[in-house]
């Protein structure tokens, strides 16, 4: 396939990253709605996990907002 232009271990490395970033935001945004946010935060964060692909999904996961401060 290196003749095609084509190279196997991006092409392998792209595909999992596009099949991995929906099963992960997907998996944000129900955490997401199971935490004890307010209205505004669950916006902003859902805003931020669907416009910024994987930055968003990983910035969720670090942070893991769950609405009390008695952590």
């Amino acid at each position: 396939m290196d003749s095609l232009g084509i190279n196997l271990g991006f092409l392998e490395i792209q595909l999992l990253v596009c099949g991995v970033w929906p099963l992960l935001s997907l998996a944000a945004l129900i955490g997401l709605r199971r935490s004890n946010q307010t209205g505004i935060t669950k916006v902003l964060w859902t805003a931020l996990i669907l416009a910024v692909p994987i930055l968003g999904v990983l910035a969720f996961f670090i942070v893991r907002p769950n609405g009390d401060n008695n952590s």
